[in-house]
């Protein structure tokens, strides 16, 4: 009898540092990933160019999530990027708008910060259809003043047009396609000529939409990772409708168009397990990844 009792509360104990861990030290443990992206063509001018690539903030009014935005800022600006890119759920509900940006008011980079919404930032998510809404839905139009005031361009289904060191490099930005919000189409309309292509995307499932080869690089964030990889199985749910490699992670969508998806530096759900949040830096070089998986 004592030895069955001892075993139960040994089993009760591991249970319980697993949940403090899952729920409390994890979500915290904020990485900073250092990833070489190689694209071919990228004129010798870019190459070296670092883009800091911040996703999935789910800002709101509390300490745990303030406090995940602001050390995500302090560490992004710590690796002094070229440029920031923010691929949305900046806030968990679109009232968190103007705190979002204000908290996010800190990113500042040579060539600028851009960001798309996610479906969170309009108030397009399962709780959110589940649940009664308890406030009165942000626009767009607000969400363009609230990221102007913070120094953010907000790119809803278009581009930027940037000239570094004497190339062309546009940046585009769609509406969140997991919501239908993304016009691809509009976002690249009369885009000029370039040296260097980047789409931004709140979710991957962009990849699907034949335009995205526009693109040398595409960003993208919404599936957290899964916040849950089980060792030998990997990821059993990513909240994307396709493929869930497209999980995280440095991909191919076609031959010429590479992709990063972000595993987030927040998250709704504060649970993670062998996923722990993230700030991406990422360096542009010249060449071509043989050994990049084709997620298309």
């Amino acid at each position: 009898m004592l030895l069955t009792s001892l075993i139960l509360w040994a089993i009760l104990g591991l249970i319980a540092a697993f949940l403090y861990y899952v729920h409390q030290v994890e979500p915290r443990r904020l990485q900073i990933e250092h990833i070489q992206v190689q694209l071919p063509g990228l004129p010798q001018e870019l190459s070296g160019l670092r883009i800091a690539h911040l996703s999935d903030l789910h800002l709101q009014d509390s300490r745990h999530a303030i406090e995940t935005g602001q050390n995500a800022v302090a560490q992004a600006m710590a690796q002094s990027p070229d440029f920031i890119c923010i691929t949305g759920d900046m806030a968990h509900h679109s009232v968190h708008a103007a705190l979002a940006c204000r908290t996010l008011s800190g990113l500042d980079a040579i060539h600028g910060t851009y960001a798309v919404l996610g479906n969170h930032d309009m108030d397009e998510s399962l709780e959110l259809d589940l649940l009664a809404k308890r406030h009165e839905r942000v626009t767009v139009r607000q969400w363009l003043a609230y990221a102007r005031s913070a120094g953010i361009i907000l790119l809803v289904n278009r581009h930027h047009v940037l000239d570094i060191g004497g190339k062309t490099v546009v940046v585009a930005g769609v509406g969140d396609p997991s919501s239908g919000y993304d016009d691809l189409e509009a976002a690249v309309a009369d885009a000029p000529e370039s040296d260097l292509r980047l789409l931004l995307s709140h979710s991957p499932d962009i990849f699907d939409d034949p335009r995205a080869e526009w693109a040398d690089l595409i960003l993208c964030g919404h599936t957290h990772g899964g916040q849950v990889r089980l060792p030998g199985i990997g990821t059993p749910w990513a909240p994307v409708w396709r493929r869930r490699d497209r999980a995280s992670g440095l991909m191919r969508v076609a031959d010429g168009t590479v992709a990063y998806v972000s595993r987030g530096a927040g998250s709704g759900t504060r649970a993670r397990f062998n996923c722990p949040p993230e700030v991406t830096i990422l360096e542009l070089t010249p060449g071509y990844a043989e050994d990049l998986r084709l997620v298309r």
